[in-house]
């Protein structure tokens, strides 16, 4: 009773009474409602999608995700509708109706004007036909004074004219200068990287490339190489040397990459115990010279 009389003498204090009182109220309320809104607590795991059908994805959603197609190329490794990457990536967590960007493959390529690349460098070629969506194909080194300029851009044995329209992810063989003098290139590590990545590294180094996807590689573009021939090594190679890389799922890369270190362990142990043979031969015979044997002339 005397806290009441107190409280009826001073309206001050009551009126901050009631003010903490309702500002308690509030804040309780926006709390519950940023919960629920938000779904606090509630989160998935993002599937992947890579390699399936689009409108497929659309009926089996259970989340209530939008989905929103940014992009679509045309891949004639696909069917049209076929879902080639996602953001957020597989993997991720989210909450239910997150919006999932999408790029899919398309029924027919778009076309794209051919770039100039005559006097271009060879990396700056590489990286300009990226960027338009075109494939590198092969790269032919002549004589030439300009070393690693772009001397002809062909398609199907046919110069290109800049400025032409071709479909996008056509094919273009270059022709680039070697220079006056005989050069060599060292092979570049390619291990772990992408498929684009690979592709810019092996060009970027005056090679050409022979690719290899295991079986069950869902994304080209995601995939990871686990092992090339050559491998990366001091010793030069002839301009246009082709570099073999192998493939894989990118959740696959750690095994496959242990698998492939205990095969080119395997290679070093037979190279190592030729060597002992040889040296043995060597030494019966001091006219033969058996220091020549290297690892890649084994892998």
């Amino acid at each position: 009773m005397k806290n009441n009389g107190f409280i009826q003498k001073h309206p001050i204090v009551r009126h901050l009474l009631w003010m903490l009182g309702l500002s308690v109220g509030i804040l309780i309320v926006v709390m519950l409602f940023v919960k629920i809104y938000s779904r606090h607590g509630q989160e998935y795991v993002m599937e992947n999608y890579a390699g399936e059908n689009y409108k497929d994805v659309v009926k089996a959603n259970s989340l209530g995700l939008r989905f929103v197609v940014t992009d679509s190329i045309y891949n004639e490794e696909y069917e049209s509708g076929t879902i080639l990457s996602q953001d957020p990536p597989a993997g991720a967590l989210i909450k239910k109706g997150r919006k999932v960007y999408l790029t899919i493959a398309s029924s027919e390529p778009e076309d794209v004007l051919m770039p100039d690349l005559v006097d271009m460098s060879l990396r700056q070629a590489v990286s300009q036909l990226m960027s338009e969506g075109l494939t590198i194909g092969k790269l032919t080194f002549v004589e030439s004074e300009d070393r690693n300029a772009i001397l002809a851009q062909k398609i199907k044995g046919h110069t290109v004219a800049p400025g032409q329209k071709i479909s996008r992810g056509s094919v273009v063989d270059l022709t680039v200068g070697k220079g006056t003098s005989e050069v060599g290139t060292i092979i570049p590590v390619l291990i772990g990287k992408n498929r684009e990545g690979v592709q810019r590294a092996v060009f970027a180094s005056s090679l050409n490339i022979s690719e290899t996807f295991n079986s069950g590689v869902t994304n080209k573009a995601t995939a990871k190489a686990y092992k090339q021939e050559p491998i990366c090594s001091d010793v030069k190679y002839p301009l246009g040397t082709i570099v073999r890389v192998w493939y894989c799922n990118a959740n696959e890369y750690e095994s496959q990459r242990r698998s492939a270190d205990q095969e080119l362990d395997s290679l070093k142990r037979v190279a190592d115990s030729l060597r002992r043979e040889l040296d043995m031969v060597g030494d019966e015979d001091d006219g033969l010279d058996f220091d020549y044997l290297d690892m890649d002339d084994l892998w």
